[in-house]
């Protein structure tokens, strides 16, 4: 692997952890920018609620682009890339916690951004 390929994997690598954190940002948000989007509230707070849902909508969709676009290069390179460095370093176990770790957040957001959207989609039906 070219040192400048190895760059650009490295750098893609970094912007694909950045928006698995994104996703989990934008439901963490959502949830406590928007705790009231499940409740009864008058026409403006709910055109509130709506406006910055749409907002933190843009971020997510973005990092769920950016995570499959990246997946793909990451795993591609996995093994000449992440797991020959890990291994040399005796880390591996570290790399497969950042992993584990890396899903449960995923799914995590992905559950919070569940919730989140039920209870927005009941406003913007209004």
């Amino acid at each position: 692997m070219s040192p400048s390929f190895a760059v650009f994997v490295l750098m893609s690598n970094y912007f694909h952890d950045v928006a698995t954190a994104m996703l989990v940002a934008c439901s963490i948000a959502g949830l406590l920018v928007l705790p009231r989007a499940g409740e009864k509230v008058d026409s403006a707070t709910a055109g509130f609620i709506v406006s910055v849902w749409r907002s933190i909508r843009k971020i997510f969709v973005f990092s769920i682009i950016w995570i499959m676009a990246g997946a793909a290069l990451r795993i591609g390179t996995l093994t000449d890339f992440e797991w020959k460095n890990f291994a040399d370093r005796g880390h591996v176990v570290g790399l497969v916690a950042k992993y584990v770790i890396a899903v449960i957040i995923m799914i995590a957001g992905a559950l919070f951004w569940g919730r989140l959207s039920r209870r927005v989609s009941k406003l913007e039906s209004r």
